[in-house]
């Protein structure tokens, strides 16, 4: 690669001047750059490049032979050799930064705690994934966040460089896989050795907070997702609006809001439960005080329809129907008999409801388009 790694010595750096060593259609590769490609599981910079008075949009850079950057747009105002003044986004570099460093900490306690290797790792603009191959219980991931907070708060230097041939081959660091030729180093001391080839902060301090967001098992480990500085403080403000217009519903304080919600959550299931006892009290009451096989009703309920049906059965002779009412029109059915295969009479119902459905010998179900109506003048 003949591309110089600017990022490498000044990831603080915003601003840079190149020259053009290759075009290809709106793609232009320079002889130095700033821009981070898209490398390590980490997606690429953003910003701009101007030259000869015009401005393009770095909308993608890439590593080929060398570092591609992908423009918005080209002309032919643009040729081999010109000058361009480069222009990193700071925030969103500073906000990979922060994550970046975030997991080297995270993943470095990890390892140091558990034995656990990273074996995948993803910072895209909206989320910071780590993989790890052992499973974390969520004590343990409790624990380990706040040991990395306390990492954070002590202020300790991240150093980022190139160790010679000699001191990388007696140097023990984690890496997901083989590398060859220059191999760059992370080093958090007493907390991490990591090769890496993406910016990062200059001390643990910048990375500011790290908040686990979630975690589930995966593939036999466990797969986290974290926010660090910025994202971390975005996912905090947004959670405590969230708490704050909770307890304005329930005239209650952010601390009281949750033993609201979950007073409201069983109460609503007692009166759910209340409910369906009373839905499916009713339908025996009128399957006891009907004298024919059919019965309708609005209760939808899978559970109380089975056991009506049943009901129904036991106390009635012949072909027995339930239809339950649909609200945009139509019924879903129940039916069968206690001496009758029930799928002798699904050709019935498709032909004098439309019906659709089947089942087994003790009942058929299914829906219907027609209307109550419908279905009285038929049974």
């Amino acid at each position: 690669m003949n591309t110089i790694k600017l990022y490498d010595e000044a990831p603080y750096e915003t601003d840079f001047v190149a020259r053009i060593t290759d075009i290809d259609e709106n793609t232009v590769t320079l002889d130095r750059t700033l821009f981070f490609p898209e490398e390590g599981g980490q997606t690429c910079d953003r910003g701009t490049i101007r030259c000869k008075g015009h401005e393009f949009t770095v909308t993608d850079v890439q590593i080929k032979k060398d570092i591609c950057h992908t423009l918005d747009t080209t002309d032919d105002s643009l040729q081999i050799g010109d000058e361009v003044e480069g222009h990193i986004d700071w925030a969103h570099r500073f906000d990979n930064m922060q994550n970046h460093t975030g997991e080297h900490i995270f993943s470095g306690l990890v390892h140091s705690l558990k034995g656990y290797d990273n074996v995948g790792f993803s910072l895209t603009e909206n989320t910071c994934q780590m993989d790890y191959n052992g499973k974390l219980t969520d004590d343990e991931i409790t624990r380990i966040e706040a040991v990395a907070n306390d990492v954070i708060w002590q202020a300790i230097p991240v150093d980022c460089r190139y160790p010679s041939s000699e001191e990388l081959a007696t140097t023990d660091y984690r890496s997901k896989k083989e590398l060859t030729g220059p191999v760059r180093i992370v080093t958090i001391p007493g907390v991490d050795v990591c090769a890496c080839c993406a910016p990062h902060v200059r001390t643990t301090a910048e990375v500011g907070l790290l908040k686990v967001i979630s975690h589930l098992n995966y593939k036999g480990g466990t797969r986290l997702y974290i926010a660090c500085g910025r994202r971390a403080f975005t996912d905090y403000v947004e959670t405590f609006d969230s708490l704050t217009d909770i307890g304005h519903l329930f005239s209650t304080g952010r601390p009281d809001a949750l033993d609201a919600v979950k007073k409201l959550i069983s109460s609503d299931q007692e009166l759910r439960t209340k409910l369906a006892d009373s839905e499916r009290d009713e339908l025996f009451r009128q399957i006891d005080k009907n004298d024919t096989g059919v019965i309708f009703t609005k209760v939808t309920d899978r559970n109380i329809l089975t056991a009506a049906f049943n009901h129904l059965k036991e106390t009635h002779d012949g072909a027995c129907y339930i239809f339950s009412e649909k609200p945009d029109g139509g019924c879903t059915f129940l039916a069968g008999g206690r001496d009758i295969d029930a799928r002798d009479l699904m050709p019935a119902l498709k032909e004098k409801l439309g019906a659709k459905g089947g089942g087994k010998a003790d009942m058929i179900q299914g829906s219907t388009p027609a209307d109550r109506g419908t279905v009285l003048l038929s049974y």
